[in-house]
């Protein structure tokens, strides 16, 4: 073990002499480190002077966390071109080879990269906080709190290394340092958007979630990690010589993987040949329905059910999180909601309150099978679009909401006089039980994906990973989760109701 350490420090060493002989580099930073912590600190000192006439102490004291965060963001993304070119710009320059060829593992140079990668960056974003908070001190303004300090601190490390181990995966990807530049657009708005979501908490006061913001972006991070070290391969990248947008090979790639075969179903040939029979041959449409019938027997048989047997682990991890997200949800909302800690009065309006928010805002003309349709597609659709980006992490939280509002909804109808079991027999089980299937599928069919990017590939690259995953999750989607939306539609909207008043007193 200390012989690895020791090799993956010399990759470090070697890529940390480079960077700090480099005034293009430096300038910048020290600029950054400098300048920004002043203007932060001019920032907050008019921010808080202002807010402080008009009696906003408590937006004031938001304020200061909030702009030693950002003050830990901006050194991060300047430095991040040098991460980016960690191997492409190398291998621009020609410098790669003698690396490659040493005797080194695989896993030796790219920890090294990554390591030196995450090094400057961060030291840079702590440099920059600590003359933010000696500011702090020299004007007498506010400094935050131990807990509030440690969590930017731990923030500003997870989102550094979220963004280095980031552009390392692109530099492995990229064959010219401008293709990989390009794409650190891709690194730097997410991560932006996501510190919008952490200065909400922040400015709330919901620095308690932090703490699962700080789990959440260090878990995606360690997977990001375990991508890139399960997909490099130096001769794929010394034999990387041109990147081309090949639609034509993805789309084949796609359809190879969904349907079993690159080539047209039969009935689609048979339907073709009724348009335009040759030789005489004549197509009845008893002939397409039948080839129709066997094709989706055949995929099913091949490809949808085989796909389910590979994702059997992820489907029982989804099962069991659905039980005890339910359950958990309901004795909270129980203990939450428990009347001895209200008055009358207060629990009157808390259950008005939350009954209105089961029930839903829509009125119940309005809420047709083709709203409830579609509007269950888009919580699908965002699942998978969102599973892409963070391996199937935030698939995971989607799926955690809809089971927990379950038990919630089902505690608060106790509270409110009702049987839970009735309500969840009468209102929730006749459509649930297609509803709920299909939710379940798309989230293990979105785990499974991040699980297989994040295995070692010898094979396959990531884009060819990435296809066969989507085509995958495309199987379990059209094959059985989108029909069984569009039965739990039918039945929440024309039978679901009609139980619920017959058996509601």
């Amino acid at each position: 073990m200390k012989t690895d350490f020791h090799l993956t420090w010399l990759v470090a060493r070697r890529e940390l002499v480079d960077q700090l002989r480099d005034w293009r580099i430096l300038m910048p930073m020290f600029v950054l480190i400098l300048f920004f912590p002043l203007l932060m600190n001019f920032t907050a000192y008019q921010v808080v002077d202002f807010t402080n006439q008009y009696g906003g102490n408590l937006v004031a004291g938001q304020v200061v966390p909030l702009l030693l965060m950002v003050v830990g963001f901006f050194p991060v993304t300047v430095s991040l071109i040098v991460a980016l070119e960690a191997f492409v710009g190398e291998k621009e320059r020609g410098t790669i080879e003698p690396l490659l060829s040493s005797p080194l593992a695989d896993w030796h140079i790219y920890v090294g990269k990554l390591l030196a990668g995450t090094l400057v960056p961060l030291t840079a974003s702590y440099i920059s906080m600590g003359l933010y908070l000696i500011g702090l001190v020299w004007q007498s303004m506010p400094f935050p709190a131990l807990d509030v300090l440690i969590q930017m601190l731990l923030l500003t490390a997870v989102q550094a290394m979220l963004m280095v181990s980031l552009a390392i995966v692109i530099s492995t990807q990229s064959t010219t340092v401008k293709a990989a530049n390009l794409l650190a657009s891709f690194i730097v708005l997410p991560v932006a958007f996501l510190l919008q979501g952490e200065s909400s908490l922040i400015f709330w006061g919901r620095n308690g979630v932090l703490w699962l913001a700080i789990v959440g972006v260090a878990l995606i991070t360690g997977l990001i990690v375990r991508l890139g070290l399960s997909h490099f391969q130096r001769e794929s990248l010394l034999g990387r010589e041109i990147d081309l947008l090949d639609m034509k090979w993805v789309l084949l790639m796609l359809w190879t993987h969904y349907s079993g075969s690159g080539e047209a179903p039969a009935f689609v040939k048979k339907i073709w040949l009724m348009v335009r029979p040759k030789g005489g041959e004549k197509i009845s449409a008893g002939q397409v329905l039948k080839a129709g019938l066997a094709d989706l027997r055949d995929w099913y048989a091949g490809q949808v059910f085989p796909t389910l047997r590979r994702m059997a682990a992820s489907i029982w991890i989804y099962v069991v999180l659905g039980v005890i997200v339910s359950v958990a949800a309901y004795y909270f909302t129980l203990d939450f909601l428990d009347p001895s800690k209200f008055t009358s009065a207060e629990m009157e309006k808390v259950l008005d309150e939350a009954s209105k928010f089961v029930a839903g805002s829509k009125p119940l003309s309005e809420i047709t099978a083709s709203f409830l349709f579609f509007n269950n597609l888009r919580v699908e659709l965002i699942m998978l679009f969102l599973g892409i980006f963070t391996f199937g992490v935030a698939a995971v939280l989607i799926f955690i909401i809809n089971f927990g509002l379950i038990g919630a909804a089902l505690a608060v109808t106790q509270l409110l006089g009702l049987s839970p079991l009735t309500i969840f027999m009468a209102g929730v089980f006749p459509h649930g039980i297609f509803e709920l299937p299909s939710l379940l599928l798309v989230g293990a069919a979105s785990l499974y994906m991040g699980v297989r990017m994040v295995t070692p590939s010898t094979r396959d690259s990531i884009s060819e990973v990435f296809l066969q995953t989507l085509a995958d999750w495309f199987k379990v989607a059209f094959g059985l989760a989108f029909p069984l939306l569009l039965i739990a539609a039918l039945v929440e909207a024309h039978i679901t109701p009609i139980l619920l008043y017959n058996f509601l007193p």
